[in-house]
């Protein structure tokens, strides 16, 4: 038997995390990841990946991108986190815009080159059950996944989604084609309007309760934490709760939902 997993994922704000390390020793979280934001530096990601490692003894994940980075900066990217004894990564191919280079059009081509280079590395990967926007049909999207999990992928954590019924339908594909490594449920609680107004951006199907609550924070937590439950009480392998460092909220979601084993 094992423990569903619960992983959080954080913003890479060295005092903040400091400041609010309290909520990261009560939670004791799997693993955390460290969101790959433009405003931050590597460095910075890193310095945070270490002091969470390290201080607080919790695993950490570490996003790199490959669309916009070329082999020799992938190459320092690893030296780096080798000499900080980091080593497992969420592996994806970041968005196209602009002008930006397109040196790993494809995630499981980055995946393939950084097993090439040193295959002590864990790696993750990214998962869509509302559909890849690039894909044609879920079919279509689930069988590139496979090409990626075939490359090294030994985990996956999925995009957010509102819709616990797509993620099962999304399941029951991915055993159709013979997908066998976990997959994570990627939570994001809706409490504030800059995630609503971001997720309009993104075209996201957004759940009719935003439309209905005059205290967004107290019914986006409401919603998360019987989402989450409905999703631990079908059996999934874990959930990852994308925090946007909003400490409170997740503390709250956290005390309210519950895991239960796993046969393995």
């Amino acid at each position: 038997m094992s423990k569903q997993i619960l992983s959080v994922e954080i913003a890479p704000d060295l005092l903040q995390i400091k400041s609010m390390r309290y909520y990261l020793n009560k939670w004791q979280p799997d693993f955390v990841s460290i969101s790959n934001l433009s405003r931050f530096s590597f460095d910075n990601i890193t310095q945070c990946a270490s002091y969470i490692q390290k201080a607080l003894n919790i695993p950490v994940v570490i996003h790199l991108t490959g669309i916009s980075h070329n082999k020799r900066e992938i190459d320092e990217s690893l030296k780096i986190l080798r000499q900080n004894n980091i080593s497992n990564l969420l592996l994806l191919r970041g968005d196209k815009h602009g002008h930006i280079k397109n040196y790993f059009p494809y995630a499981n081509e980055l995946v393939n080159y950084v097993k090439s280079k040193n295959d002590k590395f864990k790696i993750m990967g990214a998962c869509y059950p509302e559909v890849h926007p690039e894909a044609q049909s879920l079919v279509e999207d689930i069988q590139h996944l496979k090409t990626k999990v075939n490359a090294g992928c030994t985990q996956l954590i999925s995009q957010m989604f509102f819709d616990n019924q797509k993620y099962y339908q999304f399941i029951k594909e991915t055993n159709k084609q013979n997908i066998k490594v976990p997959i994570l449920a990627g939570i994001m609680p809706i409490t504030e309007m800059q995630t609503v107004n971001w997720l309009k951006k993104i075209k996201m199907n957004i759940p009719q309760f935003v439309q209905k609550n005059n205290d967004l924070k107290q019914a986006g937590i409401k919603f998360t934490i019987e989402q989450i439950n409905d999703l631990y009480k079908n059996n999934v392998d874990g959930i990852h709760l994308y925090t946007m460092n909003n400490w409170s909220a997740t503390d709250e979601i956290i005390k309210n939902i519950k895991r239960s084993e796993l046969n393995e």
